[in-house]
């Protein structure tokens, strides 16, 4: 036991370094779950943009914008051209395009029922409310067109009157948000992922004490002294364990002392991560006695947690991906881990213990690895 933490200390201070990246890590994770947070609530409260191609640039067309921006709220981007705008519609930056015709107010003062034209994509709660907007207005304007009998001195007399009238828009929420708790939890959602990312970052270092160790001969010279192999493996393998915690306390530490609402318990944000850098130390160290170069380890290490990760929909959900894809996820570790939160934001009280016992299993297959690739480095040594 005695080696074992002497062996730890030792790794430690060879590498200052990877503990002041896991403290760096640590506070980048909290960094951005407050930064995430912020832009959800920022995302979620924004006003509802709505491209404008105005043909017209008439009093009536001025009448419409206003009506849309002062009356009803919304956002407007005005833009002549329309392949512009069809590029922003496609990329869900606004909701909706809306064309004023050239003679609109023209064509409605003499009696004319113009149109103002619409083209949306797939947001159809917003294009129907707006449609029903558009067509009260219209409507109303008709109305005037109609009683002033094409004559567009008396249409001007009434749309000036019209202008004057105050006409109340009462408006209900939909559902009422607790803004506090969307940015907690929309904060948590968009950072936890880049925990995986950060953590195996750390795994680099561990697999680098042991492969270095078995470049300069140290793997193999500790025979001759107290020191067993065992406990040398042991030793590194707490090292990876001791630098991984740092960045799981400072980031669970934030959230407790920020009293962030995550949804569920921090104590099971807490085991998961715990268990989940466990799993990256045993994968790290599987790694380091594998391969015999770094550019090698380094080039497996975040090839997998790249692509694992994307796979393991740590960045965005699998809900839409084909079934294939979301079976394949399913022998990752990573997916595991996203799901048990996935899980827990949904129903806090959800049974979690499949989760729980798959990662572990994961755990323990790679360090039952881990152990043969050390028996058999141990037998040739």
């Amino acid at each position: 036991m005695k080696n074992i933490w002497l062996l730890t200390k030792t790794n430690v201070k060879r590498n200052i370094t990877a503990v002041l990246i896991s403290i760096v890590s640590g506070l980048l994770l909290c960094f951005m779950l407050y930064a995430m947070g912020y832009l959800v609530a920022d995302i979620t409260l924004s006003k509802i943009r709505v491209g404008v191609i105005d043909q017209d640039q008439s009093t009536l067309s001025e009448d419409f914008k206003h009506y849309l921006t002062k009356d009803l709220d919304y956002e407007l981007i005005e833009n002549n051209s329309y392949e512009q705008l069809s590029t922003q519609l496609i990329d869900k930056d606004i909701s909706v395009i809306i064309e004023i015709p050239k003679d609109f107010y023209k064509g409605i003062s003499e009696g004319q029922k113009k149109e103002i034209l619409m083209t949306s994509l797939d947001d159809f709660e917003n294009v129907a409310f707006l449609e029903a907007y558009l067509n009260s207005f219209l409507g109303n304007i008709w109305m005037l067109a109609d009683s002033a009998g094409g004559d567009v001195e008396v249409f001007n007399k009434m749309l000036s009157d019209y202008r004057l009238e105050t006409i109340e828009i009462n408006k209900a929420a939909a559902y009422t948000i607790d803004i506090n708790t969307m940015k907690d939890r929309g904060g948590f959602e968009n950072s936890i992922g880049f925990y995986m990312m950060f953590i195996f970052g750390l795994g680099v270092f561990i697999s680098f004490i042991v492969l270095d160790d078995r470049i300069s001969g140290v793997f193999n010279r500790i025979k001759i002294t107290p020191v067993k192999p065992v406990h040398y493996i042991i030793g590194s393998g707490l090292f990876g364990v001791f630098i991984c915690l740092i960045e799981v306390v400072i980031y669970c530490g934030y959230i407790l002392l920020k009293d962030i609402h995550i949804g569920f318990p921090v104590s099971l944000l807490f085991l998961m991560m715990s268990l989940y850098s466990l799993f990256t130390v045993c994968f790290c160290l599987v790694i380091a006695l594998s391969l015999k170069s770094k550019n090698a380890a380094i080039s497996v290490i975040i090839g997998f947690s790249t692509v694992a990760n994307i796979l393991g929909g740590a960045y965005f959900t699998l809900d839409l991906a084909p079934v294939s894809l979301q079976n394949l996820a399913r022998i990752l570790p990573q997916f595991w881990f996203m799901d048990t939160f996935r899980i827990l934001l949904a129903d806090p009280v959800a049974n979690i213990y499949p989760n729980i016992i798959i990662l572990s299993l994961f755990t323990i297959l790679a360090f039952l690895l881990g152990a043969v690739l050390f028996s058999q480095n141990n037998r040739s040594s």
